[in-house]
């Protein structure tokens, strides 16, 4: 009876063991991360698809109302409509959004869903790696933070 009493106790402590992460956020030094669930990566990835798709309310689909991005020009776009018009003009340059890398992640401490993403995003004009910080609200993306670094030439 020991022995079962002692197995249980191991079971349901170990059921319970906080996660430990790891990382680091100035705005809570306690927090640190774990991979979160590749849930938000299929919804990152329909995200892209719909961007590739110029399909301006599947991407809005994906998004909260109140929607903030923060774009590498510096410009920030607040809202859904705002994102909405923003699009329409964004989509005249043919964008075709590649992912090559992604990782969901979530903090231990606040539970704040966040992806950081690469992929290569090339315009009928322009070709840019862009690296996006996407946080994710009750299962649909937040926050965008867009940081952009245009690719050296290819070599010969």
């Amino acid at each position: 009876m020991k022995k079962l009493i002692l197995l249980l106790t191991i079971i349901l402590t170990s059921c319970s063991a906080p996660h430990e992460g790891s990382g680091y956020w100035l705005g809570n030094e306690d927090e640190t991360f774990i991979n979160a669930s590749n849930e938000y990566l299929e919804t990152y990835k329909n995200w892209i698809q719909a961007h590739n798709d110029k399909d301006i309310d599947a991407v809005l689909s994906y998004e909260t109302e109140d929607v903030r991005l923060d774009l590498s020009s510096g410009t920030v776009i607040s809202g859904a409509e705002a994102h909405r018009e923003g699009l329409s003009n964004y989509f005249e340059s043919n964008p075709e959004w590649n992912l090559y890398w992604a990782l969901p992640y979530v903090g231990v401490t606040e539970g704040e869903v966040w992806i950081i993403a690469g992929q290569v995003v090339t315009t009928d004009d322009s070709r840019v790696q862009r690296m996006i910080d996407a946080q994710f609200t009750d299962g649909k993306i937040s926050r965008v933070i867009v940081y952009d670094k245009t690719p050296p030439p290819p070599q010969e």
